[in-house]
């Protein structure tokens, strides 16, 4: 990675960082009772957000895309880590990016649950809370796996690396220090330079990765529809109260905030790379680009829930003002102690 977008990762994860324990603060204090579970769920997401970013801040891997092929790589030697921690965090990278996709859809399905007030909300309220937040750390598993055997490294692929990659074409690296896995759909046979086959084992692996997203968005868009339809439904009824109205509003704005962000930072950039992949056609820059979405999206997407829920602004709206208020007190103090030195030295003088 070039240094100018490693500083940006950086800020980016210094950013996520800030932010996010910023709203897990907001969410303990200020949520308004009407929340109810739906707390719990934002506390998991954030805390997920949270977490990423520090592993992203810790452990930046390299997206390589070029041709037919996408790997997320990590130079073991270059890492704060042992070689083990380091391939386990490369892994992890793939884990987190299954959990998100996953984390969205559940969003969607609590969100409809809660508007139409349906039987299953209860199960928030439970122990059954731990089965619904398994199932993203169940993605996440099934994304490790899928990285980690079915797409794991062999031959064709140190083949492709050696003759593609730049740290092994400069020779500031070799292949053993480099762990890596990832989709490589076009490689060529072992005794031609020139001729491609098309490897059913990177479809295999992009079938399920890609199966997952469109599971994914499928539910989000289903649960969306229906629960933005329910929720004209509810305001439009007389016999809810009307602060009970106005925050199932908010959260569902802020929902769909929070889903444009992932949609536009990681699933359409991600969709780009198997598209372009399948047909041979991709170049780095898409995998420096997704890089780069990937690294913004803990930062951006808490950013809807402060901004659009009402109690969240005010509590940050109010912390401002007194910052303000702190700082400009301190300014007339300071002018007031210069004003009567100024007068005491010129009563002196005289």
């Amino acid at each position: 990675m070039e240094i100018d977008n490693i500083l940006w990762l950086n800020i980016s994860a210094i950013c996520a960082v800030s932010i996010n324990f910023l709203l897990i603060v907001l969410i303990l204090k200020k949520s308004p009772k009407s929340l109810g579970s739906y707390k719990y769920l934002m506390i998991y997401i954030n805390l997920f957000e949270f977490t990423y970013a520090i592993l992203y801040f810790a452990e930046k891997p390299d997206l390589f895309t070029k041709k037919s092929a996408f790997f997320l790589i990590v130079n073991w030697t270059e890492s704060i880590f042992p070689k083990f921690v380091a391939c386990i965090l490369d892994l992890l990278f793939v884990g987190f990016f299954g959990i998100s996709i996953a984390i969205l859809a559940l969003h969607f399905i609590y969100r409809f649950l809660s508007i139409t007030n349906n039987r299953h909300l209860k199960s928030f309220d439970s122990w059954k809370i731990i089965l619904w937040f398994m199932i993203p750390l169940l993605n996440g598993v099934t994304f490790m796996i899928t990285g980690g055997i079915i797409l794991c490294a062999d031959q064709e692929t140190n083949r492709f690396m050696k003759e593609n990659y730049p740290g092994l074409i400069e020779n500031t690296t070799i292949i053993d220090d480099l762990y890596y896995m990832g989709p490589f759909f076009w490689p060529k046979l072992a005794n031609s330079s020139s001729e491609e086959y098309f490897s059913w084992k990177g479809a295999g692996g992009s079938l399920i990765v890609m199966g997952l997203i469109s599971l994914s968005s499928s539910i989000m868009i289903y649960f969306g529809v229906k629960g933005y339809r329910s929720m004209n439904r509810l305001i439009a009824q007389t016999s809810c109260s009307e602060k009970f109205k106005s925050v199932q509003k908010q959260l569902f704005h802020a929902l769909v905030f929070q889903t444009l962000i992932p949609v536009v930072l990681m699933h359409i950039p991600a969709s780009a790379i198997y598209i372009t992949i399948f047909f041979d056609k991709s170049t780095e820059i898409v995998g420096e680009t997704l890089s780069l979405t990937i690294a913004m999206y803990p930062a951006l997407n808490p950013l809807p829930t402060i901004f659009i829920v009402k109690n969240y602004r005010k509590a940050l709206k109010d912390v401002f003002v007194s910052l303000k208020n702190c700082v400009l007190g301190e300014t007339r103090v300071t002018q007031v102690s210069a004003f009567s030195t100024q007068i005491t030295t010129g009563i002196s003088t005289k």
